[in-house]
């Protein structure tokens, strides 16, 4: 994606086509499952992009104008976040945990935008949104105690994190933020969530393989092949020393945010 300047209408659709991605497979993978409750799937990973954003706003060394743009960009997190929250709240998939994980993310939102000229209260602003970050995820913890063991792959923090560190990625490529010191980290903290995805996921397969007959097993093959395949992608973009493009990222977001699909498939006959 090209570092000139774009069109507010340009950076919204953007901004909004990695949301209505993970949206879109997210609400689909939680209507394939059995349960009654809204939970998402990646809840916790969007916490993530925007608590990477906060830390960009508290120590990076970016101008107003970048600080702006990203603001703008980590706006369009409400879109999530009020979307689950009214699924969760009106519906008869209604979740607690969901409400205040929403409400949490709202507020994150709130605390970065349009953050003030003087320092100290931009700061104490960006406190309240850590801490609210930091409490939408303590809370999305709690949400392992109302699933089993079986659905922990679907969850996956680990998967999660990887989808967090892209959606993190993407706002700074959209926002045009120059801090490349960061950004060449991000390729190597995605292999890394990879990398403990595919091993707690084996590890809960090889644990359950002796009680659980899959009724997909092929499922699981596109799955760990998924990982092997952004493996692959991300590896070549650090030998070759390649920044990770829009376009790329979102290819990447796309895979990563299938990977709960792919373990629901395997249950479904």
């Amino acid at each position: 994606m090209s570092e000139q300047k774009k069109s507010p209408l340009l950076t919204a659709l953007l901004s909004l086509f990695p949301l209505i991605l993970i949206l879109s497979i997210d609400l689909f993978a939680m209507f394939l499952q059995s349960q009654a409750k809204a939970i998402s799937h990646f809840a916790f990973g969007v916490l993530m992009a925007q608590l990477i954003s906060v830390l960009v706003f508290m120590k990076g060394q970016i101008c107003p104008g970048q600080r702006e743009r990203l603001s703008q960009v980590n706006g369009y997190f409400s879109l999530f976040w009020g979307l689950w929250f009214l699924i969760s709240f009106f519906s008869n998939y209604h979740f607690i945990l969901t409400d205040m994980i929403s409400l949490c993310g709202i507020a994150v939102v709130l605390a970065t935008w349009h953050q003030p000229q003087d320092n100290q209260l931009r700061r104490s602003m960006l406190i309240i949104a850590s801490l609210m970050g930091g409490l939408g995820c303590l809370c999305y913890l709690l949400i392992f105690t109302e699933v089993s063991m079986l659905s922990f792959i679907q969850y996956n923090l680990f998967a999660q994190g990887l989808l967090g560190i892209i959606l993190a990625n993407l706002a700074l490529v959209v926002a045009r933020n120059r801090l490349q010191g960061l950004i060449a980290l991000f390729p190597l903290f995605m292999l890394v969530m990879l990398f403990f995805n595919a091993l707690s996921g084996l590890g809960v397969l090889i644990y359950s393989s002796s009680t659980v007959s899959f009724a997909n097993e092929l499922a699981w093959i596109l799955y760990f092949s998924l990982h092997l395949v952004i493996a692959f992608i991300i590896a070549v973009h650090i030998f070759k020393q390649w920044k990770l493009s829009y376009n790329t990222l979102a290819i990447l977001l796309l895979m990563a945010a299938s990977l709960p699909l792919w373990a629901s498939f395997a249950y479904i006959d």
